[in-house]
Order: C-alpha cells, then structure tokens, then sequence
C-alpha cells in the first residue's frame, strides 16, 4: 500500500478521535464527570501512537503531554474547573491545526504556549492555572468613551483585545513597582494597554502596596493569546493568571435580523473539507444488498440475451422478454434506491460540530447558552449536509448574538438565566425539516419595518400594508440590518440574504415562526438528495425545461386579463398574495411562440420564503430525472443546475429555480 493510502487512513482514524475528544471535552463540562477523564486519555493515547507510527513528531509530542496531562487529573482528581476544560480545548484546537497541516501542507501555529500551559497547570498541583483565586478577586473592566475609540482603532489596524488577570506571588516585594514594569512589558512587546485595574498616577501614593498583589489588564495585543501566555510564564513573580478575549460590546441597540459572517476558513480548512467530503463511509449490509441486486441483473441479462438467441417462436420470446424487462426496471429501481442510501449520512455529522462553537460564543458574549440537539439520526445527502454549515453557523451566531438575552435581562424577564438553542430534523413527506429554535426576545416586526424604511428597503406605504409574517421575512433582504453598531461578532447585515441564497441552491426553503419575548424558530425544509429529482417537464419556445417539483407550489391556468401591473411591474393575485409575473422565455431571452387557446400555463416556483409566477408554452408533466452536471467550458449559466437525458434520448436542461425567483425583477 502506498504511503498516500496510509496517510489517508490516519487522516480518516484522526478525525473520528479529534470528534471523540471535542464530545468528550463537552460532556466533561457539562457532567463534571471524572469518568469521560478515561475516554479522553485512551483517544489521545490512540493519536500519539498512529501519529508516531507515520512520522508525525508534532502531533506525536503534543498528544504526549495531553496524554500526561489526563494521567495526571486520572490519578489526583483535581476540581474539574474551566480552566482545566479551556486549556484542553486549546490543546484540541492545536491538534486540528496540524490535522489541517498534514491535509494541505499549510503552516501551523506553534503550540509552544499549549504545552507550557499543560506543564504550568501540572506544576501547580490544580486542575486550572490558577483561575479559581484569579476569578475570586477578579473585577471586570469597563471601557470609557475615549478607551472604546481607542480600542476600536486597534481593532481596526488588526489587533486583538484580551483581557488579562494576574496574580503575583504573596511574597513578591514591592507588588506596585512590579505592577508598573509589567505595565510597560506588555506596552513595549504585546502591543497597548487599553485598560488597567489602577491608574498609573496612582502609583507614586501607593501606601497600599498589597492592593497591587492582583489586577486586570485589556491589551490591544499584536500577538496571539499563547504568545502572551509564554511571557506571563516567564515572570517568576506571577503565580496565576487568566487570558480571555475581550468583547468589545456596541453602545448601540442590536437586534435580530442582522445575522454574523461565517467563520473564516483557510485553504487548509477548505482542503480538509474537501478531503471529508471524497470518502464516504457505508454499512456493509447496503453494500451486500447492491452486490445481491448486481447478481440478480446478471441472470436477467442472460435470460434476455437467451431470448434475442431464441428464434422458434417469436411471439413468445417477445412476450417473455417484456417480463424480464419489467423485472430489469424493477432491479433498476432498488439498486437506484441502494445507491442513494450510500450517499446518505446521519446529520449528527453536521449538528455535533455546533456545540463547541456555541460554548465559545456563550464565553464571548458574556452568556449562559446551551445547546440541545434532536434527531441526528435523520439522513441526507451528505453533498447537503456539507453545503448545509455555513447557514446554520450564521443562524446559530445569530440566535446567540441577537436572540438570546443576557442572564440578567432574562432574570428580570421571568426566563432561566440559560439560554436555550435548539437544533432538531426530522423528516416530513418526501424532505428533511431542520429546525433552529431559541427562547430569546423573538423578533419585533414593527422595528423591522421601521429599520427597513429607515434603510430604503421598502418605502413608508408599503411597510404600513405589511403584515407580521411579511414584515419579519423582510430581513432577508440584502443589507438589512437593526443594529446601530457593527462588533467582533455581530455583521454587517450580509448574513441573512446569504442564508436564503444557500438554502435556495440546495432546493430548500426557509421560513420563520416568532414571537416578542418568547423566541424565534427557522425552519429549513430540503431534499432528501440533489442527485435524483422529481421534475416538472415544461416547454419553452420549442425547447425542453426540467422545474425542480420541489420548487413548484403550484401550475394553473390563467386568463392574460388575471396579469396585473403593480408599480411598474407585472403582478399575479395567488391565493391572496401577489408575486412577480415573468414570461419564462423573456428570462432565457428567446423568441415567443405563437400562442393557441385562451388559457396561459404558469408554474408558481418557490425557492427560499420567495416565489415568481412563470407562464410557459406547455405542461408535458413530471418524471424522475438524474443530474448531470454542466461542464464548466458552457461559461456563467448561473440560471440552469444541470441536464438530464429522457427516456427518447432527448436532452433537458434543469432550471435553478433559486436564481430564477431571486432575479425575477424588472
């Protein structure tokens, strides 16, 4: 075997122990029990010995000391404390980036400060680095007016805020002259001191020198927190400390609708994507049931081959091979359905990446957040379970950063202090619903109106007319946005239209159920698969066009005198509601065809919370249809998805209804 296959293999092996560590690592937190100690030791055991046996020093030398690490809390029970839990999860993020490494060949950060924190928190005898005292004395910051434009100035020239607590040793002499050199240490080699626990005018009255034994520090920092960590551990008069990112908080009102940026993801993580997504695992079971269905279609193809050989009665042989051909179609079916199923993976893959980053959000914004999953057990492509993430990160940062309130706003509320985020699929007819609830303030549609007219979304009349339901679906829109300022975490009102776009390219819909007070839910509705479709077969000018049926709300026929203007544009009433009118062959710019009869076919096509009227030359009817994909050499063919063959041989061009219902304007 090739050293590329081995190092595949590990790399499969690696990520199953990297996700078995991240759980583990939750449920620790969560349970507080001793017990996940073991199955964290024998998953770090299991890298540091493939790692070494592939020549991988680094991850062989870190997965050491977090193996020696856990040893060490397995024998002395320490507290179980969050700083402990902290200093594990960064040795996790350090294992990742080298997995990101050794996929891609990219450079990986030096995870010096790791183990220096690792071997700082064994030599103290305590399961943090002293976090439990720092946190007991710890007063938090508060940034003026002048520090917070300071702040923002760093931020903006591409530093990080930390804040910092330290604790010198009891003994230390002269605490307050210590105080200031550290003062200048950080100014000097980290970056700038935004703020501090005493002035530095106070210095020269300081009578109480002990006072100066703890104090907090915010740094504009040019260098990484492991970076400040390595300087902290060089001073011998520091006993413990505690470095956490600071969240510079906006003065202004921030509310739902304004959805986060997605992660930024380097080249190394997008190959390691792409190296997740070129292998599939399958149950041996599916794979005997294709190997049976394969046999069966051989003895049919024999059957059939016998016949077309058999020449003494005709008749017969022609009758005997219409069985075998239907018994051919009925194999065909079930290996199409077997194969499908190989495609297919639980979605837990995809929901149990979301804990840890809602544990990292809660820590950043300064809540209490949980998270709750259900039904991880539902399958789907896993083409749409990858394509899935990035709008569930956006919904997920949002529902933290905009819907859930602080604990002390929710106290005072009546609601637990604990946020609660849910996250649920589960299936429904032929597609996957994926449900994201949290119980935070909900959404005000009223102040989505006023934010929308105040942005020239919509003009003053029109949102006057505005029902809730149509009013909350207004976020949205490309740069809509409630919030008065932009910070680390919250958007630029560029999340949520992207949202809609990406469920909308994966055929799916979304929609949203909320109340003042109470919370907010986003239903996302998808295909089981985006390799075989039911579609609408329709004719255009001559040509023939599949409309996904998942896309199709409804096809009627309507008299021309049904097409209304409204504001420049042609209009359809629609149950009540009016959407754009298009003719489809004025969006692919052909020539109209003649028209016979009295009545106009139009197909209703939704994509997303949105839906456009197109009147076509023909209803042929629906049918299965593959996907082919289009090759690239065609150029920018942003409205079609794809082609399939007919049964006749005859080519069909798969519309993108997404793109067809997002630019169905003008």
């Amino acid at each position: 075997m090739e050293l590329s296959a081995y190092r595949e293999i590990f790399i499969e092996e690696l990520n199953d122990q990297l996700e078995r560590i991240d759980q583990s690592l939750l449920e620790l937190e969560r349970e507080k029990n001793p017990d996940v100690i073991q199955t964290l030791f024998r998953a770090a055991h299991t890298i540091k010995g493939s790692s070494s046996t592939m020549g991988f020093r680094e991850m062989s030398e870190l997965t050491h000391e977090v193996e020696f690490a856990l040893e060490w809390v397995r024998e002395h029970k320490p507290d179980i404390t969050a700083q402990l839990i902290d200093t594990l999860f960064r040795a996790l993020d350090a294992m990742k980036s080298l997995r990101d490494h050794y996929i891609g060949d990219e450079h990986y950060d030096d995870f010096g400060g790791v183990v220096s924190a690792i071997k700082t928190m064994v030599k103290n005898g305590s399961g943090s680095i002293g976090a439990a005292n720092v946190e007991s004395r710890r007063i938090r910051l508060t940034l003026g007016a002048e520090a917070v434009r300071q702040a923002q100035a760093a931020v903006a020239a591409g530093y990080t805020l930390q804040e910092i607590s330290v604790e010198l040793q009891p003994d230390c002499p002269m605490k307050a002259v210590r105080y200031y050199i550290m003062l200048q240490r950080f100014n000097d080699l980290a970056g700038e001191v935004i703020a501090s626990t005493f002035e530095v005018d106070e210095l020269s009255n300081a009578e109480d020198d002990e006072r100066y034994g703890s104090f907090q520090l915010i740094v504009a920092a040019k260098r990484g927190s492991e970076e400040l960590q390595a300087m902290l551990l060089a001073e011998t008069e520091v006993i413990r400390f505690d470095i956490q990112p600071f969240l510079l908080q906006g003065t202004g009102d921030k509310r739902d609708g304004e959805a986060n940026d997605p992660e930024p993801r380097s080249p190394s993580m997008e190959r390691a994507k792409a190296a997740g997504q070129s292998t599939v695992r399958v149950n041996v079971e599916r794979l005997d049931h294709l190997m049976n269905l394969v046999g069966e279609l051989l003895i049919e193809q024999t059957s059939l081959t016998e016949l077309s050989h058999d020449t003494s009665d005709p008749s017969r042989s022609l009758q005997d091979a219409g069985h075998v051909a239907d018994r051919i179609g009925t194999l065909i079916k079930e290996l199409q359905e077997g194969v499908m199923k190989t495609r297919m993976l639980p979605i837990d893959q995809l929901f149990s990446r979301f804990p840890r980053m809602v544990r990292d959000l809660a820590q950043k914004l300064d809540k209490d957040i949980e998270l709750i999953t259900h039904g991880g057990e539902t399958e789907l492509d896993r083409m749409i379970i990858e394509e899935l993430s990035d709008p569930l990160i956006h919904l997920i940062r949002n529902s933290a950063d905009h819907g859930i309130e602080t604990p002390e706003i929710r106290l005072a509320a009546g609601k637990p202090a604990k946020g609660r985020i849910t996250l649920s699929s589960y299936y429904e007819e032929n597609h996957v619903v994926v449900a994201l609830r949290d119980d935070g303030q909900g959404i005000d549609a009223e102040r989505i109106k006023a934010s929308a007219v105040r942005k020239g979304i919509i003009k003053e009349g029109t949102a006057a007319s505005l029902g809730q339901q149509e009013a909350v679906h207004l976020i949205f829109e490309p740069g809509f946005s409630t919030a008065a300022e932009v910070s680390d975490v919250s958007g630029r009102g560029v999340g949520m239209d992207i949202v809609r776009s990406q469920i909308g390219r994966l055929n799916g819909l979304i929609d949203i159920e909320t109340k003042v007070g109470e919370g907010t839910c986003f239903i996302i509705r998808l295909p089981l698969t985006l390799a075989i479709i039911k579609g609408l077969l329709v004719k255009v000018s001559g040509r023939l066009f599949v409309i996904p049926m998942y896309n199709v709300g409804e096809v009627v026929r309507i008299h021309p005198d049904k097409i209304q203007t409204v504001q420049g544009k042609r209009t359809l009433l629609n149950h009540g509601r009016i959407v754009p009118f298009r003719w489809l062959h004025e969006k692919l710019n052909y020539a109209p065809t003649e028209k016979t009869g009295t009545q106009l076919p139009v197909v209703i096509v939704r994509s997303a919370d949105a839906a456009t009227a197109y009147a076509v030359d023909e209803i042929i009817g629906n049918q299965e249809v593959v996907i082919k994909k289009l090759s690239g050499i065609l150029g920018n063919m942003n409205h079609l998805s794809g082609a399939t063959i007919l049964g006749n041989g005859t080519v069909a061009l798969i519309l993108d209804a997404a793109y067809l219902v997002s630019h169905s304007k003008g």
